[in-house]
């Protein structure tokens, strides 16, 4: 199924959105991006999760590299719901974009219009149980990068780490900061677990995860401590459990990095709890978190 996609307000069959091979963005990495999870609710709807906070973020990554968004925030999330609505879909991956659309052989933009294009489609998870490798190149921070902005030219080094990881035969790789501590995956966050606590790397290092954030917010309500810092690869290795979060994945354990076998080799406790109160929240079971879905 390839569903219709919205490009600057209007839906285009998915064979026919194309742009020009000299797109600005697509020749310097200059586009932002989000990707939300929609997930068949309990009564049968469609649920966005979190698309208030993916769209702030979508908006936070435009202000950072100088991009002006053509639509509101309103004007987008209806935009995204209406996509989700066109293609039938009740679980799926909604992916918004926005980019320099025309051909420019600049670097500079200039006046440039901005199109901002949302696609949906059938996302494949990984495993559910994961190994990992620490990655050979280290991520890119913010003297160099816009870390904190969403943007694809931010994840050439994602990718190669990730690449070299599966042919290496793991399934995602972890990078470390300049400082060699841990940052988190390829694309997505990650916690690990000591005597029932949880740490995660600080908002500096990292990208802010919504899903991160969804499980920061869920711990506490369970009454799990959650600690933001700075930890090396001793503390990962050493940990009774070792999470990776993303939008799509939600939780997942990491049960292995390198030759290190992360507490039990399989699914803990604390991940097994968590992961049962954010499905449940993803599907509209907890009222208390039913503002964070939008139904279609």
């Amino acid at each position: 199924m390839n569903p219709d996609i919205w490009i600057n307000g209007k839906f285009i069959p998915w064979n026919q959105a194309t742009i020009h091979p000299f797109c600005h963005s697509l020749q310097r990495g200059a586009t932002i991006f989000e990707s939300l999870d929609c997930n068949e609710a309990d009564t049968g709807r469609a649920a966005i999760f979190r698309l208030r906070d993916h769209i702030h973020r979508f908006e936070i990554s435009a202000e950072i590299i100088g991009i002006h968004l053509p639509y509101s925030p309103s004007v987008i999330e209806k935009a995204v719901i209406d996509t989700v609505a066109r293609s039938g879909l009740k679980k799926c991956c909604i992916r918004p974009l926005a980019f320099y659309a025309d051909p420019s052989m600049d670097l500079y933009p200039g006046n440039l219009p901005v199109s901002v294009m949302i696609g949906v489609g059938e996302f494949h998870p990984s495993s559910d149980m994961l190994k990992a490798t620490i990655g050979r190149l280290r991520k890119i921070d913010s003297s160099c990068m816009p870390v904190k902005a969403k943007v694809s030219g931010n994840y050439i080094t994602p990718l190669l780490a990730k690449s070299e990881a599966i042919k290496a035969g793991y399934d995602d790789a972890i990078l470390l900061d300049h400082d060699g501590y841990i940052a988190e995956a390829s694309t997505a966050n990650i916690f690990i677990v000591e005597k029932g606590k949880l740490v995660t790397s600080p908002d500096d290092t990292v990208l802010l995860g919504v899903t991160r954030d969804s499980i920061i917010v869920l711990s506490k309500k369970l009454g799990i401590e959650v600690s933001l810092e700075r930890y090396g690869t001793d503390r990962l290795f050493a940990a009774d459990e070792v999470i990776l979060c993303s939008s799509g994945n939600m939780l997942k354990p990491i049960i292995q990095v390198d030759n290190h076998i992360i507490g039990n080799g399989g699914t803990g406790p604390v991940i097994a709890r968590l992961r049962d109160f954010y499905s449940d929240v993803v599907v509209g079971k907890v009222s208390e978190f039913e503002h964070w879905l939008t139904y279609v």
